[in-house]
């Protein structure tokens, strides 16, 4: 099976969504989305144990929407990212995101 590289322009698209929720404080800060009773609002994703990408917590209202979440162990934090119409969309942002994280590029 041979796997295509992202175009160019799906890829400078992923690293805009990714540089929009990058906090400027500090490498690897992110905006989140708080969780029922809890106050998370910004998530260092270097101490994230994974960041994958799933079906959107919000099922009822994007039915088959796909967002970016962070785990901490046991523990999942969905980013401010998407709901995106399809999974490939979801994991451009979360390879941008990761680059972004890590230093590989700048956020905005």
């Amino acid at each position: 099976m041979v796997v295509q590289a992202p175009a160019v322009e799906d890829t400078q698209w992923a690293l805009a969504e990714a540089r929009k929720e990058a906090l400027a404080v500090a490498p690897g800060w992110f905006r989140a989305w708080p969780k029922g009773g809890e106050k998370w609002s910004a998530v260092n994703l270097r101490s994230a144990t994974q960041v994958i990408v799933n079906h959107s917590r919000e099922d009822d209202r994007h039915p088959d929407s796909w967002t970016v979440r962070a785990l901490f162990g046991n523990h999942a934090v969905e980013l401010r990212f998407g709901p995106y119409d399809s999974k490939d969309q979801a994991i451009l942002v979360a390879h941008a995101v990761l680059k972004v994280a890590f230093g590989d590029e700048p956020p905005a």
